[in-house]
């Protein structure tokens, strides 16, 4: 009889978008960190998620405030069992919100099959454009099928889109 495992086969991470976009000071003591250069500040939490596949576990959140305290938006994780991604994390602003997934290469795609035979070939499709290497990505648009992978001035465009808190230096 098949068990379901307790956790994810990979842990949703959410500070794993932050660091790779390198906007934490290196780590020190306390309930959160700055960056000076930025003017921000963070405060790591955790939250309880439930999924079918795993059921409950706690992941870390994200929340970022000016380096004065106001709040301008939160990075939640959402769930390691997402249709088409490995993992999905929101950036929630004060006006709008940004999805985050992490992606293998080549991202989402849909497979079609031709069978002919004993010469049947099988080929992807992928969903979206610019996907060259797995990571986090924000999808653009959905009608053009674009995607960005995460990077430091992707996500200050993104928390700018999402809070109107200037802080693209």
């Amino acid at each position: 009889m098949n068990q379901k495992p307790k956790f994810p086969r990979r842990p949703i991470r959410l500070a794993a978008p932050a660091q790779q976009v390198r906007i934490l000071a290196p780590r020190r003591r306390g309930a959160g960190t700055e960056d000076r250069k930025r003017g921000l500040a963070t405060e790591r939490y955790t939250l309880e998620l439930h999924e079918n596949d795993y059921g409950r576990y706690r992941a870390l959140a994200l929340r970022l405030a000016t380096q004065d305290g106001v709040p301008i938006a939160n990075l939640i994780p959402v769930g390691a069992s997402i249709i088409g991604a490995k993992g999905r994390v929101d950036l929630e602003g004060t006006i709008d919100q940004a999805i985050l997934v992490d992606w293998d290469k080549g991202g989402p795609a849909m497979r079609s099959t031709i069978a002919g035979g004993a010469d049947g070939s099988s080929m992807a499709h992928p969903i979206y454009r610019g996907v060259d290497e797995a990571g986090w990505y924000w999808v653009e648009s959905r009608k053009l099928s674009r995607a960005h992978k995460l990077d430091e001035h992707l996500f200050f465009e993104l928390l700018f889109l999402v809070s109107e808190h200037d802080l693209r230096g």
